[in-house]
């Protein structure tokens, strides 16, 4: 739901900003997106580190790279680790470890795995599992990039994940789905639901699920995969009176090492499109929440993406954008 709905929002802005009435003049357009005044004074992002776009080890691969048109035009994905970011290179066909410097320490050729991989996550410390929708496989592979084994069936799935019971977590659209698996590869899960429920585990490795209506974001942990139960946790009203403004977007978007729970919610004016708020919360592993952060965000076209919003593992919220010819990591910190 995030990632859609503010990429036809951000487009919009884009195209109609210079139609915008008098009585919206109260908004200002910041890095090509309309923000309200309320938002004027919001936090930026702090450049993390600048990776040139080519086809070089130490660059990654973009638009210009991607002759096939696999990708949007950026990376895939990426995930944060203490020392630094791995970044799924898939125009380039590798997986990247960047450190903090921006140096490559490992590159991983990843082009025996299929036509293109389009999301990876961490198998413990022992390497990586790699999702490849075109060809319908996921590929579990050591830290050499040496395959350890094959599940196959995976035909437009969307995204993979682990998290703190360290099993499978498949995004399936197609079915309406959240699927898991055992560390052995066994089927353990079925989870029926819509774009609410996240593959970010809470307490007791239960799926946590961010639902919201127009004035209203509610965070919940499903008890039970099938039939669903959902126990509530937190509320998070949208405290702005104006009836025309709305949340548009809501996305769990992680943890950090301490366990705490980091949520995105959007809220927009239905008719000018203008942005409200674009607000991180962190909550505890409970669900409660204990911190919040507005944020100033580049636009990305690239909306296709498993996900553009993660955590490091010290709490901090990274994201990304193109500059030039740049890929640009950022984070917020609360």
């Amino acid at each position: 739901m995030f990632k859609k709905v503010l990429f036809v929002v951000f487009a919009w802005l884009m195209v109609v900003s210079p139609l915008m009435s008098a009585e919206e003049a109260d908004v200002k357009l910041i890095n090509s997106l309309n923000y309200h005044k309320g938002m004027f004074e919001a936090a930026r992002g702090e450049v993390y580190l600048k990776i040139p776009l080519g086809s070089e080890a130490a660059s990654v691969g973009g638009d210009e790279q991607d002759e096939e048109r696999y990708t949007a035009g950026v990376p895939y994905a990426f995930r944060p680790v203490e020392d630094g970011v791995w970044i799924l290179d898939s125009v380039n066909r590798a997986l990247k470890l960047f450190g903090k410097d921006g140096k490559l320490q490992k590159n991983i050729s990843i082009a025996e795995y299929g036509p293109v991989v389009r999301d990876f996550a961490f198998d413990r410390d022992k390497g990586f599992w790699l999702l490849s929708p075109v060809d319908g496989f996921i590929y579990r592979i050591d830290m050499a990039g040496k395959l350890i084994s094959q599940i196959e069936g995976f035909a437009e799935a969307r995204a993979i994940e682990t998290g703190l019971m360290q099993e499978l977590l498949v995004d399936m659209p197609a079915m309406g789905s959240i699927i898991r698996f055992t560390n052995d590869e066994m089927l353990k899960e079925q989870y029926p639901g819509d774009e609410s429920l996240s593959m970010i585990e809470g307490v007791g490795g239960k799926l946590l699920v961010l639902e919201i209506s127009d004035k209203q974001a509610s965070l919940h942990l499903r008890n039970t995969a099938s039939p669903a139960e959902n126990i509530p946790l937190s509320e998070f009203p949208l405290d702005i009176e104006d009836p025309a403004v709305k949340y548009v977007g809501a996305r769990v978007i992680g943890q950090d090492k301490e366990g705490n729970i980091y949520l995105s919610l959007v809220a927009c004016h239905e008719v000018s499109g203008a942005i409200y708020r674009d607000r991180i919360y962190r909550c505890t592993a409970a669900g409660r929440p204990n911190a919040h952060k507005d944020i100033i965000v580049y636009p990305s076209q690239a909306f296709d993406l498993p996900r553009d919003r993660v955590v490091t593992p010290d709490g901090r919220v990274m994201t990304f954008h193109v500059e030039g010819n740049d890929y640009v990591l950022s984070v917020y910190s609360f």
